[in-house]
């Protein structure tokens, strides 16, 4: 049976997706560069074809946000006139009352008011931690949670000999005073610690990844209580165990982790080394996440859920 023109353009239309980091300051765009490749890679296992760029708007394709718009916060508005279609990751916590991150970065209203215009906007949200799922469904009905999961594609990292591992704790990610002191604890307490103080680019961040025993994800701040799904499933699809700040709820992602309350990391950190064989656990937990959250089928259940045309 032959294809009509307008099922062919449609086709055409749904089964392409154009990431774009316009939106965010370039500093944000390497902090984001997981996020894409997971997002990236989901979305090709299920046959989308996806590209990325920055300000390429692309009028054949669904194009997709991340966050809110730092740059241009009523571009939203001008894409919804010019019937440019688009969709928004929400990689943030967001509370129902509009609190943002905890309120751990301030209170300003501008930043919940550019993300609220992006979403009511937008085809679909996407939310990367489910606590946020509530405040954006308030914004767009059309709202899912997308956890990540395991995707062969990130499994990059060459494997060393635990001979070969030279630092024993790594912490990436943004800096702040709160990490800097813990991680200076850590050292002191004889442990090899490399904690570079800055974003690095990921090329830089997998090489010093590949020579460390243990992935540190440390709170930013006392009020920050943040599971950092990104950096969990990175580590554990390339077999590097995590030592996870988390006192909260038991979490899928807690699961996955060394876990370890914010009074009790220098000994948890101890234990790590002494008490567990690495390599074992690492393999553990790989085959967990390989098992519970495969990354196609969670993203074939979220496209169908939020644009279920996209493979028409």
């Amino acid at each position: 049976m032959g294809v009509t023109l307008r099922a062919h353009c449609a086709i055409r239309f749904y089964m392409n997706v154009n990431i774009m980091l316009s939106n965010l300051k370039p500093h944000l765009w390497e902090m984001v560069a997981d996020t894409v490749q997971f997002v990236a890679g989901a979305l090709e296992e299920c046959g989308v074809g996806v590209k990325i760029g920055t300000s390429q708007l692309d009028p054949d394709a669904l194009n997709l946000f991340i966050d809110r718009f730092y740059i241009e916060p009523n571009f939203p508005t001008q894409m919804k006139i010019g019937g440019v279609k688009y969709g928004l990751i929400c990689t943030e916590v967001i509370a129902l009352d509009g609190t943002w991150n905890y309120g751990a970065e301030g209170g300003d209203p501008a930043t919940l008011a550019a993300f609220e215009l992006a979403a009511k906007n937008a085809e679909f949200v996407w939310c990367l931690l489910e606590e946020s799922v509530e405040a954006c469904r308030a914004m767009n009905p059309n709202t899912a949670y997308l956890p990540f999961g395991y995707l062969e594609s990130m499994e990059t990292l060459k494997p060393l000999a635990p001979a070969e591992k030279d630092i024993d704790f790594l912490m990436c990610g943004i800096p702040s005073e709160r990490r800097q002191n813990l991680v200076a604890a850590i050292s002191e307490a004889g442990h090899e610690v490399y904690y570079p103080a800055m974003p690095v680019p990921a090329y830089l961040r997998d090489s010093l990844l590949e020579r460390s025993r243990v992935n540190l994800s440390l709170q930013k701040t006392s009020r920050h209580s943040i599971i950092s799904v990104t950096r969990i499933c990175h580590s554990v699809i390339n077999r590097v165990p995590v030592l996870l700040e988390h006192d909260g709820e038991p979490n899928p992602y807690a699961d996955l982790c060394f876990v370890t309350g914010p009074d009790e990391i220098l000994v948890k950190a101890g234990e790590c080394l002494t008490n567990t064989d690495l390599v074992e656990f690492a393999e553990q937990k790989y085959q967990k996440l390989k098992s519970d959250l495969p990354m196609k089928k969670i993203m074939a259940d979220t496209l169908s859920q939020t644009w279920p045309n996209y493979n028409d």
